[in-house]
């Protein structure tokens, strides 16, 4: 037996994973080129989006309410353009590289308790064939 709710959950969880680290990259080339051009901007004001609306979905299909929810990369999506990555303070640089890492270790942690609920719901299910077998054999 198959909890499509489960698998749909773990797919967006790993979906939005991917999206994360996209946006991390365009981030880092951007902070590594030291000047961003439109093109780049325009990616990474894309991607956040992206990631804004796709982390309320996960969370809406989890059933984690508003303020419970993890603010994901918060110093991070608050960057409004990448233009002013030349102009951030060091400490402020610290912040986001921790908050990616932050988030990365939630996002791991989201997917594989998905991961184990599936693999404890389809052990159960087992368990629960075989005895109902069982018991129509008697």
């Amino acid at each position: 037996m198959v909890d499509r709710k489960l698998e749909e959950n773990i797919k967006k969880a790993e979906d939005f994973t991917q999206i994360w680290k996209r946006f991390r990259r365009v981030f880092e080339r951007a902070l590594s080129e030291g000047h961003v051009g439109r093109g780049e901007e325009d990616e990474f004001m894309s991607v956040r989006n992206l990631v804004n609306s796709r982390y309320e979905d996960l969370m809406d299909s989890l059933g984690v309410k508003p303020l419970r929810r993890f603010i994901i990369g918060a110093s991070v999506c608050n960057i409004l353009s990448l233009e002013k990555l030349s102009i951030m303070s060091d400490e402020r640089l610290k912040s986001v590289a921790e908050d990616w890492r932050l988030s990365e270790e939630f996002l791991n942690a989201l997917t594989e308790r998905l991961k184990r609920k599936k693999k404890r719901i389809e052990g159960f299910n087992k368990l629960f064939i075989l005895t109902k077998r069982r018991i129509r054999r008697k």
